[in-house]
This record gives C-alpha cells, sequence and structure tokens, in this order.
C-alpha cells in the first residue's frame, strides 16, 4: 500500500486535528452549561475526540482510504453548512406585522419560570404583541414529567405578568412535539372560528427552530406564514444550530 506524502496530506491531518481540538474545548463549555443530561450534549466531545483519534491513525493510512475519507468528510461539510445556512436565513426575516395569531412553541419550564431558551421565545412574543396589539397569542406545550405546570400554562402566566391582558392569550396544552404544538393550534384557531389557511401567523420559537417549524406549518394546512426568533445564551447556539441539523434529517426521514 502507497502511504501518505506530500503536504496535502499534512496539511488535512492539521486542518482535522484543529477542528478536533476546537470541538473538544466547546463541548466542555456546553456540558457545563447543559449539564450531562441530554445524549446530544456530549456531541461536540465525542466528535472532537474522533477527529483527533483519527489524525493520530492518519499516517497509517493508505492514499486511496485518505482520499476517499477527505473528499467524505468534504462532503459533509459542504451539507452541513448548506442546511445551516438556510436555517439561519429563516431567523434574518423579519415577521410579517399585523398577523391575527402569533403561535409561542413551547419549552421547558421550571420551578423558578420558563427556561432561558423558552424565556426568550416569550420575551420576543411580548415585543411582537407591543407592536402588533389586535394579534392573539397561542402558547403551546403539554406538562413534561419534571415540569410544575405546562409549557402553554407556564408560558401564558409568564406574558400576563409582563403585561398583555389574559383574553388575549390562548392555551393548548396537550401537545408534545412541534408538529403536534402546530396542529393543535390550528385546531383552536377553527375552535375560535377563524381559518388556518386564511389566518396571518406568525411562529415564534428558538431562532435555530425556525425553518423546520416552519416547513411543519405548511405542512399542516397554514399558508400565511412568517416567523420570529428568540434568542438564549450566545454560546450554545452553536450546539443548538448543529442540534437541528439533525433535528431536521429526522423531520425528513419520519416524513410529517
Amino acid at each position: 500500500m502507497q502511504k501518505l506524502r506530500g503536504s496535502f496530506f499534512s496539511v488535512v491531518k492539521k486542518i482535522i486535528f484543529m477542528i478536533g481540538i476546537l470541538f473538544l474545548f466547546y463541548g466542555i463549555i456546553v456540558i457545563c452549561i447543559l449539564g450531562p443530561y441530554r445524549v446530544f450534549n456530549f456531541f461536540y466531545l465525542a466528535a472532537g475526540s474522533f477527529l483527533i483519534l483519527l489524525t493520530r491513525a492518519w499516517d497509517h493510512l493508505d492514499v486511496r482510504t485518505a482520499k476517499v475519507l477527505s473528499l467524505t468528510l468534504l462532503i459533509l461539510g459542504i451539507i452541513f453548512i448548506i442546511t445551516e445556512a438556510i436555517i439561519l436565513s429563516y431567523s434574518l426575516k423579519p415577521a410579517e406585522k399585523g398577523a391575527d395569531y402569533v403561535i409561542v412553541l413551547g419549552s421547558q419550564i421550571r420551578d423558578d419560570g420558563p427556561s432561558l431558551d423558552f424565556k426568550a421565545r416569550l420575551d420576543s412574543a411580548y415585543d411582537y404583541y407591543r407592536n402588533n396589539p389586535d394579534t392573539f397569542i397561542i402558547c403551546t406545550g403539554a406538562k413534561g414529567p419534571s415540569e410544575p405546570v405546562s409549557e402553554a400554562k407556564g408560558g401564558a402566566e409568564y406574558l400576563i405578568r409582563s403585561g398583555i391582558p389574559k383574553e388575549k392569550i390562548l392555551i393548548e396544552d396537550q401537545s408534545r412535539n412541534t408538529f403536534q404544538n402546530l396542529e393543535n393550534a390550528a385546531k383552536l384557531i377553527e375552535k375560535q372560528g377563524g381559518d388556518p389557511a386564511g389566518s396571518d401567523i406568525v411562529i415564534v420559537s428558538a431562532s435555530y427552530h425556525l425553518y423546520r417549524a416552519h416547513i411543519l406549518a405548511e405542512k399542516i394546512g397554514f399558508r400565511q406564514i412568517s416567523c420570529q426568533g428568540g434568542h438564549g445564551l450566545r454560546i450554545l447556539q452553536p450546539h443548538y444550530y448543529t442540534r437541528e441539523f439533525f433535528a431536521l434529517i429526522k423531520e425528513m426521514i419520519s416524513n410529517h
């Protein structure tokens, strides 16, 4: 077997090693902030360790294997970057003014109130309402095993404390994922005498979540859709955007 020689493969090895080190450091930050409670929180640690170990074995690869591996990593990287660019573009589009309904997608409720991620969504919905006081806000989300109340109720209570009139808030507290959030919100709109397809809606969620939410809303039957994002801790955004990449793939496979 022809062993690796030349500056090209040496540069590739160094790039992979540097990315691996960056992943390891970022993975430690993610675990320190979010804790070891979800499997995906270990993604950057695992990916960084894999890349570093790969560079240790790099010099023992034959040229053909190295070329295939380099090309595979390049293609995966391009797919990831293009997908992330599309996801990011939806967080940059401004929401349309004068919406009939703002649908706030639920997130974690803790004993002391909304999580940072959920608070960012609720604050975003509040900002939209201040400039569009005729809109109704639909808070979504059921009660999880470790949550004191449903995400919808906890979100509604937070918005009421922030100054939004109770009568302007609708509660949907049966949904357990994004698809159900939007599907049940559509049913609630119909129950109020509205038409989901004919209503102007703004989906409020985490910025990284808006593209997937928009796709699901179209599948459910919404037609006049815009989005507005909420931002949690900035340092965690790469983690969340990466997780969304895999969530999007899972959504495509499940073919909702």
